[in-house]
């Protein structure tokens, strides 16, 4: 199990250190993203299964819930929620009244007055993962269309309860 992440991460390191020499050909941005793909799986396989329910998970349950109602104020019709296979999941996915195709919806929950605002807690990273998976699992659930990646952002009181929510249309591509 662990030779497999020294394997991967070896090859993720080589591979990074000849394209940041000056090497980014294609065949070097395409063992990159080969080696980013064989490393998401290889991830996604030795990731724990959830069992139960955490707080946290409970937390971000009620968040979603806050963020499908705020949605829905706004004209959102919920296509599919927590919409997922082993390598990535999408929070809510559905249309909205005046965009023709398909938004999917990152939700974010953070605490009033922490470090992080939530739509600054969906890194570079995260993102990559959410346009993979929407472009992955939408076509098996015979959704298509234009795709729109929105974020909302739900902060939380002390005692961890949705108080306020705001939507960031077209986060990322």
């Amino acid at each position: 199990m662990f030779g497999a992440r020294r394997l991967a991460a070896g090859l993720f390191v080589g591979a990074l250190c000849g394209i940041q020499s000056g090497g980014r050909d294609n065949a070097s941005v395409f063992l990159l993203e080969l080696i980013e793909s064989v490393w998401d799986e290889v991830m996604a396989r030795l990731r724990p299964r959830r069992r139960g329910a955490s707080p946290t998970r409970a937390r971000g349950d009620l968040a979603e819930d806050f963020a499908l109602e705020f949605l829905l104020q706004q004209g959102f019709t919920l296509l599919a929620r927590n919409l997922g296979d082993e390598r990535g999941e999408l929070d809510l996915v559905g249309r909205q009244r005046g965009f023709d195709g398909i938004v999917v919806v990152e939700v974010r929950a953070r605490r009033e007055g922490g470090l992080l605002a939530p739509r600054e807690a969906v890194n570079r990273r995260k993102q990559r993962q959410v346009v993979k998976t929407a472009r992955r699992l939408l076509p098996r659930h015979q959704l298509h269309g234009p795709l729109r990646f929105d974020i909302v952002g739900v902060w939380l009181n002390e005692q961890h309860k949705p108080v306020r929510a705001q939507r960031f249309e077209s986060a990322f591509k």
